[in-house]
């Protein structure tokens, strides 16, 4: 966002009145005047650990597009100790908003760091250790495939990160790799990012234009910009999670699906739609686009360090994945959607930015209860785990 939008978004805060949830007369906040730009009409706000939440009308989002056939619930490998995490919304003690409306959560205003594109092997190995202080480092596998979409089971992990303005990420990205505005993607993952939200929770990314651009229906996080619809009442991006998994301890899971559906990229979490990017962001006459199907799909790990020097921020759990279950950080059941739908088993191999710091195991076998997959991580510079 440019400095002007913002300074007026400030000033119709202090300006404006706005009733929320019975009391009186309050002082609309930047993010509630933000909602009231987009013609979305704040019916009740609740509280929960990390976030302040408006909830609105489903519908005052624009038309809704019909969501893909709910899938068989995941059932998670009965063989190890471990357990779908839950939503901060779907715990026990947590206040909804009213029948019909979606979560919001209000954010800052200040624009997270900006994505920088996807994880290049060839100009990561090009790289010397020096010149990757500040920037960005990875573990990644991707496949140059026609698709619909894929699939992931990701542990939840709260990696350690050496500032707030550091982020810790595993993910998937599906995308068009070329068009005349540049790469085009849809991103979802499991980060921890405190300057972001601060606890490990789930994002949303995309791109119309090759990460040049951030605003309303260009490229941005989560509900930071326009561009999401949100659609489930209990999980929206930027969704923190519990219990989190522990070193050699009890595991934690998140299910994450993107899927092309009726001209759509509707993700899945823990088994049900929660929203979608309208595929019409996409849209360039004469090109090929996400507004029509994805020529290349990612699931990597990523490290995004703000500070000089090399970072001693975690990929993961901070264990190598060299050390495998229960220590590491992982990925499983790998699929992606070929363009008839068939589900397809992933058989990319996987790289890493700099393997003294960050590595990475991985099988592909569809034949065994966790097909395809990938352990991943390590401890960043020094060595230690956490630090």
């Amino acid at each position: 966002m440019s400095p002007t939008p913002l300074k007026k978004m400030l000033l119709a805060s202090l300006l404006s009145i706005f009733v929320v949830g019975g009391a009186s007369n309050p002082v609309a906040s930047p993010a509630e005047d933000a909602l009231h730009k987009r013609g979305l009409e704040i019916l009740k706000t609740t509280t929960t650990e990390h976030h302040t939440i408006d909830w609105v009308p489903l519908h005052s989002q624009g038309k809704i597009a019909p969501a893909p056939p709910p899938r068989a619930p995941y059932v998670p490998d009965p063989a190890r100790n471990v357990t779908l995490a839950t939503s901060e919304l779907q715990q026990e003690t947590a206040e909804l908003g009213p029948a019909g409306t979606v979560p919001i959560p209000r954010t800052n205003l200040t624009p997270s760091i900006a994505k920088n594109g996807l994880p290049n092997k060839k100009t990561s190995q090009a790289k010397s250790k020096r010149q990757y202080s500040g920037d960005h480092w990875y573990c990644s596998s991707d496949l140059s495939v026609d698709n619909y979409g894929g699939s992931g089971v990701f542990s939840a992990f709260k990696a350690f990160v050496q500032n707030g303005g550091d982020f810790s990420l595993l993910q998937t990205a599906v995308t068009v790799s070329s068009t005349s505005k540049g790469e085009q993607t849809v991103e979802a993952g499991w980060i921890n990012y405190p300057n972001q939200v601060s606890a490990p929770h789930i994002f949303t990314y995309y791109t119309t234009d090759g990460y040049t651009g951030n605003g309303n229906n260009v490229g941005g996080w989560n509900q930071q910009v326009g561009g999401w619809v949100q659609y489930s009442s209990t999980i929206f991006p930027g969704t923190y999670f519990t219990p989190l998994s522990t070193i050699d301890g009890p595991q934690y899971e998140i299910t994450m699906e993107y899927e092309y559906y009726a001209g759509n990229w509707w993700l899945s979490v823990q088994n049900q739609w929660i929203g979608y990017y309208p595929g019409t962001l996409f849209e360039i006459s004469g090109e090929v686009t996400l507004s029509d199907y994805s020529d290349q799909i990612y699931f990597y790990g990523e490290i995004y360090q703000s500070e000089s020097g090399l970072t001693t921020t975690d990929m993961g759990s901070g264990e190598f994945g060299s050390l495998e279950w229960p220590w590491s950080a992982y990925i499983h059941n790998i699929w992606y959607y070929n363009l008839s739908y068939g589900v397809v088993p992933w058989d990319g191999t996987f790289w890493c930015s700099d393997t003294s710091r960050y590595n990475a195991v991985w099988l592909d076998d569809s034949s065994q209860a966790w097909g395809s997959f990938v352990y991943l991580g390590g401890p960043g510079a020094g060595g230690v785990v956490g630090g």
